[in-house]
């Protein structure tokens, strides 16, 4: 089946949470839109899953601090058009050495952006959060608003907003292949259905690159499976809940900092380290890898010590790398009614809405509602390589 040429204004291909959000957001500007997804809502073979993601404003780069400031706004507004609580907000915690630069970074782009934050020697995290522990020497940045966003509920909520606000839901539908027409751009599912409008948002996850490629696009994205484990408080712990423990991200690891969240829905916390995982293709097999469960014990043996000393649950998540870690959210060089978002690198989920009302600018036509220059294909051609952007 294919849909007719004049079914909808705009496909969405990807019902991740970026791409649920693009779909929202079209809708909001009265086009009728196609939201298509391999997978159901919250499915565990990509990047949307799991009880909850990190939102905070601490980052070194201006540009998502200001991201940030809208979505908590915008979260905000979709929990209340779902009617269901998809924050919390627990404090974030960025620790390390005292001379670290990564907290040299974020407390220069705090201060000049004036967003409040506290230093906390590792005595003061102590004594303010018992559960955590950090070495002689660390120090902490805290941000009040840090906190989380409940994951699978944004995305249930966002699905359920789609289908209320007329937009229209094609599942199982694996996209094989992608035509750009004069008339139009088609996506093929393997089981011979098609989507087609007169325009696409591209919002596929670790896919985006196999899709993108026959099109003449060569995107330096490089998706890996990383893998999270979730430890029990100990008998007699004080709470790791949502509301008695911050979010923490432990630059003693540099560049591949361990992070932290309290307790959510799983009767643990979760615990990762950023970017450590290895390259894999998107539509293998998941397995867990020995090594990488071991360094996250190590990590809670060593800053945890009322957590138990063995993973309660163990599990992976893809993300898609850009070689400087910054998002992808442009036009196709070619052709501007094919939009994408892409290489969210481990840290787009808590900027969702907000980067799904810029991929609906972008399909439409409208002014950016923030700059995109960091985000445009244009600068891997000019060799932009490295990035430090974290969790």
């Amino acid at each position: 089946m294919v849909t007719r040429r004049d079914a909808f204004d705009a496909v969405v291909l990807g019902g991740g949470v970026i791409g649920a959000a693009a779909a929202r957001a079209l809708l909001a500007r009265r086009r009728r839109v196609a939201l298509v997804e391999q997978y159901a809502a919250g499915h565990e073979r990509g990047s949307s899953h799991g009880d909850g993601r990190i939102i905070r404003y601490s980052y070194a780069e201006p540009i998502y601090v200001e991201m940030a400031r809208r979505a908590y706004a915008a979260w905000s507004a979709l929990a209340a058009a779902a009617g269901t609580r998809l924050v919390d907000r627990t404090g974030g915690l960025d620790c390390g050495p005292r001379d670290s630069p990564q907290l040299a970074e974020l407390a220069a782009t705090l201060g000049r952006l004036e967003v409040p934050f506290e230093r906390l020697d590792a005595a003061g995290v102590r004594r303010r959060f018992p559960q955590l522990r950090l070495p002689a020497g660390a120090e902490a940045l805290y941000q009040a608003d840090g906190g989380v966003v409940r994951a699978a509920r944004a995305v249930a909520a966002l699905w359920r907003l789609v289908e209320a606000e007329g937009g229209r839901i094609l599942g199982g539908f694996r996209a094989r292949r992608i035509a750009v027409e004069d008339d139009g751009i088609t996506v093929y599912a393997a089981d011979g259905r098609a989507a087609r409008a007169p325009r696409l948002v591209l919002a596929a996850g670790a896919w985006s690159g196999a899709l993108l490629a026959p099109l003449g696009l060569d995107l330096p994205l490089v998706a890996t499976e990383e893998q999270v484990a979730y430890f029990a408080p100990r008998p007699g712990a004080a709470s790791h809940a949502v509301g008695e423990l911050p979010t923490v991200i432990d630059y003693h690891g540099g560049d591949a900092p361990f992070y932290a969240l309290p307790q959510i829905e799983v009767p643990g916390v979760k615990v990762g380290q950023h970017r450590t995982g290895e390259p894999i293709d998107a539509d293998g097999p998941r397995r867990l890898r020995p090594e990488l469960r071991r360094r996250l014990c190590d990590y809670v043996a060593r800053s945890w010590p009322q957590l138990e000393p063995a993973p309660l649950v163990e599990t992976t998540c893809l993300y898609t790398n850009t070689p400087d870690h910054d998002f992808v959210v442009d036009h196709h060089p070619q052709d501007e009614r094919l939009v994408i978002g892409a290489g969210f690198s481990g840290h787009g989920f808590k900027f969702a809405p907000v980067i799904g009302e810029m991929l609906a600018a972008l399909a439409l036509g409208e002014p950016d509602p923030l700059p995109r220059r960091r985000f445009a294909i244009a600068r891997f051609a000019a060799g932009r390589r490295t990035g430090s952007t974290g969790t």
